[in-house]
């Protein structure tokens, strides 16, 4: 189902997201989401359970976040960029459509989102290697990341790392000038491709990859996904279409396929006198921060796709979608 997107341009990476209803609905009121800080820091405190972040002693999540926007600023030269939206951004674009797949399902009001973001406005790293910086501990050294430490021709890189962070002979002072120097290897892309070592995850893939950009616009979305009543991601079938209404320009209206997104159009000019009858429910629909949409079904027969979800937990599922040679009941 994926295959049929449009080809990615040049210079544009293919990424995935889960986002809030109520923020899809903002993006298509405005044409941009742009996260404020307040908003990236509730949502933060929403979904974790850490209990350090009212305490201005402990390190916790909130400073490790201001530590990656801080990064992300210096990378992509936006020195007033204190928050931005959170990407799976590996360079194997089924990892991203698949890492979203299984993430926030159980939770209400959730949208999955497929965006084509240009290199110059991202900023990517290492997902599972960040969780050492939330945790304020120093990150693996590259060479010992590379390999199976566990080997024991292997096992003195994991110890000489050790070793070098836990220095009697130097001072606090430089003890967290190596840890903060560590963090850096998360952005080190050589790790991500197939092959390479990683016990982080399960020692036979790369790491997950997250992206954070410092915002997304109407013109970067690819495709728009909600969940289903079943319990799943209502992916389109070749016989549905959808149409999602937005308050920018008075009415926007974005019309998709199996393929995404195939057409979009902006204000009441645009969109013909045949849509001006859905500005009072989109608006009505916008102020409780939901989406107004309306899926159309046809008649054609043919190739259906079958769309199986396994295992009990949503972080740990796979995506199974093949096609099935079969006419539709």
């Amino acid at each position: 189902m994926f295959d049929n997107y449009p080809p990615i341009e040049n210079g544009f990476i293919r990424c995935a997201t889960i986002q809030s209803e109520a923020m899809l609905a903002k993006l298509l009121a405005e044409g941009i989401h742009k996260p404020s800080r307040l908003e990236t820091d509730a949502h933060s405190n929403e979904i974790s359970d850490c209990t350090a972040c009212e305490d201005p002693i402990q390190w916790c999540r909130s400073d490790a976040y201001t530590w990656m926007y801080q990064q992300c600023a210096l990378r992509l030269d936006l020195p007033e960029m204190e928050s931005g939206v959170w990407l799976f951004a590996h360079n194997d674009v089924n990892r991203n459509l698949q890492e979203a797949y299984n993430h926030w399902l159980d939770k209400e009001g959730m949208v999955f989102l497929v965006l084509d973001i240009p290199m110059d406005r991202i900023v990517q790293s290492d997902m599972l290697l960040f969780e050492q910086i939330m945790c304020n501990d120093p990150v693996r050294s590259l060479e010992s990341l590379s390999v199976n430490c566990e080997l024991p021709e292997n096992k003195h890189l994991f110890e000489n790392w050790i070793l070098y962070h836990n220095d009697s002979n130097i001072s606090n002072e430089d003890r967290e000038k190596r840890k903060r120097e560590s963090w850096q290897n998360i952005f080190n892309s050589d790790r991500w491709e197939d092959g390479i070592y990683c016990d982080y995850c399960g020692n036979d893939q790369s790491s997950v990859v997250q992206g954070v950009s410092p915002f997304i616009c109407i013109d970067d979305l690819v495709d728009i996904i909600f969940p289903s009543v079943e319990g799943t991601w209502d992916f389109l079938r070749p016989d549905e279409t959808l149409r999602i209404y937005g308050r920018k320009g008075g009415l926007s209206v974005l019309f998709l396929r199996e393929s995404g997104i195939t057409s979009k159009r902006i204000g009441m000019q645009s969109t013909a006198s045949i849509y001006g009858h859905q500005k009072p429910s989109t608006l009505r629909k916008y102020n409780k921060g939901e989406v107004h949409r309306k899926k159309y079904k046809t008649n054609k027969k043919g190739n259906s796709h079958l769309i199986i979800r396994t295992g009990n937990n949503s972080r740990e599922t796979n995506l199974i979608i093949g096609n099935m040679n079969r006419r539709r009941e």
